[in-house]
């Protein structure tokens, strides 16, 4: 018995110590200030990166910047490109997003904030726009920028708005402690408290069966479509700013305030954990296109990519 507790410690020890000592792939720097944003391109060639100095990279997976341009008279907040890859996204503290040419030609700019734009993302047909902010409600706009509906009803920031898969719905998450789930035709379907803090972030699972959320309370939660709790999870100790699913569905991944980001399957299992504690802070992260790495970016102004190593996956 006691030969089996100390392997357990053992092993228990290794995993955290793997976590301190293992280093990303690569790092990417280029910003001057704090990174608050980051996409990559469908085809998976192009980084892009927006940060509280107004800014936006545009680089090549070798750290080639292609374009480095103050965009906004604000911070930029999130970066997204579209579907096809022609275009992309740039939300800011300055009331507006901006639509791009991949050459960094701007096509429009979208008043679509009362304070400042949080979050903006596109359909996955590439129809629309969503974008939600500091005036508490979420828009929804063409391709093209102009205004189809609002979804009014929370009571502070809306910090992430996502897209289900077939288009169908959207999810908001929500400073307020909530996060709400709409018919894109302007329908509520319900609007659910459970956290104790602001939820930082929500999106669909891949087949559009699930839900996530993270939140300030630093747990984070997986729904089903009627709001029924299926699993808690629990590991960060700091703010949570970001869950994503992976592409597969498989996995979840966490990032937040203590220099952690985390690998979970959807039990709740911690299977892998990346960064270094302390260090600095993940202020946002995503899976790579092809699922085999994670990008993290840091408080420090730089781009950290991860591997996934195979056991993981």
């Amino acid at each position: 018995m006691k030969k089996a507790i100390y392997i357990l410690i053992l092993l228990l020890f290794q995993g955290n110590l793997s976590a301190q000592t293992e280093k990303p792939l690569k790092t990417f720097r280029g910003h001057s200030e704090t990174i608050l944003g980051i996409d990559e391109s469908p085809d998976g060639k192009y980084l892009l990166s927006g940060d509280d100095a107004s800014a936006f990279i545009l680089r090549d997976k070798n750290n080639e910047i292609i374009i480095n341009k103050v965009a906004h008279e604000r911070s930029v907040n999130d970066v997204v490109f579209s579907p096809d890859g022609k275009n992309f996204l740039t939300a800011g503290s300055d009331q507006t997003f901006k639509i791009w040419k991949l050459d960094g030609t701007l096509v429009k700019t979208v008043k679509a904030d009362e304070i400042y734009v949080k979050t903006v993302v596109y359909s996955h047909n590439g129809n629309y726009i969503l974008s939600g902010g500091g005036d508490n409600t979420a828009r929804l706009w063409t391709a093209e920028g102009d205004l189809v509906r609002e979804f009014p009803g929370h009571s502070c920031t809306i910090y992430q708005a996502s897209f289900s898969p077939d288009d169908s719905s959207i999810i908001l998450a929500s400073c307020d402690t909530t996060f709400s789930l709409w018919e894109i035709g302007g329908t509520k379907i319900f609007q659910k408290k459970h956290h104790k803090s602001g939820v930082s972030a929500a999106s669909f699972s891949p087949d559009g069966k699930k839900i996530i959320t993270g939140s300030f309370d630093r747990t984070i939660a997986l729904w089903d479509l009627k709001a029924n709790l299926i699993t808690a999870f629990e590991g960060h100790s700091e703010d949570i700013n970001q869950v994503e699913f992976s592409k597969d569905g498989k996995f979840i991944l966490s990032a937040g305030e203590n220099g952690l980001a985390k690998l979970w399957s959807l039990n709740g299992v911690l299977i892998k954990t990346f960064g270094t504690k302390g260090i600095t802070d993940y202020t946002a992260a995503t899976f790579s296109e092809d699922g085999k790495q994670v990008i993290l970016s840091n408080k420090d102004n730089s781009i950290d990519i991860w591997k996934i190593s195979e056991s993981c996956l």
